[in-house]
């Protein structure tokens, strides 16, 4: 699943704890947080296509910092017009301070980005709500010709966590908020050890 989300790709350092909701992981275990394929409902399996990752974000808007760690993992249910992906994701940044920055800037960019051409697909953009999860969530809908993605966020101390499934038929917000649910759990276990 591609779609504009603000991510970066970059090297992993521990960074010293100042407090638990502000826990700090490596690569390595930020990568162990992820949620795994037993954890999925039923009928998904991952997706070995090597998704490309991107740094696109909705309307090219200028993230203020970009994450120190990120970790992502893809899934696939079905093929052709019934098939379904879905994709989680963890951003963690230098800083609490930096994660809320870049969390803002995402917000502010939604409430006037409601359109774009990207890769010559105009994607529609829409707020949709979501289950309140750690600091604060946000959610979007995505729509282009012949397929919808829905993804939500969290932020949650220093990390931005986001889930989101998509499809041409039938793609389910309520699949996408159990995702985000479960990651955000399997994170802030991680982040409490």
């Amino acid at each position: 699943m591609q779609s504009p989300s603000g991510s970066s790709v970059a090297s992993a350092s521990a960074a010293a704890s100042p407090s638990p909701e502000a826990q700090f992981l490596g690569k390595k275990e930020l990568a162990s947080a992820l949620l795994s394929l037993s954890e999925m409902p039923a009928g998904w399996s991952v997706d070995t296509s090597g998704g490309s990752s991107t740094n696109k974000t909705f309307c090219d808007y200028k993230q203020p910092h970009q994450a120190k760690v990120t970790v992502s993992g893809n899934f696939q249910k079905g093929a052709g017009v019934d098939g379904s992906v879905a994709a989680v994701g963890l951003r963690q940044y230098a800083s609490v301070d930096d994660a809320a920055d870049a969390f803002d800037a995402m917000e502010q960019a939604l409430k006037t980005c409601h359109k774009e051409t990207y890769k010559g697909s105009v994607l529609n953009y829409s707020a949709m709500s979501v289950e309140k999860l750690g600091d604060r969530s946000l959610g979007v809908r995505i729509e282009s010709s012949g397929y919808t993605v829905l993804q939500q966020f969290t932020l949650d101390g220093p990390t931005l966590i986001n889930a989101g499934t998509g499809g041409m038929a039938g793609v389910d917000a309520d699949t996408t908020a159990l995702l985000l649910r479960k990651q955000v759990e399997r994170y802030e276990a991680a982040a409490a050890r």
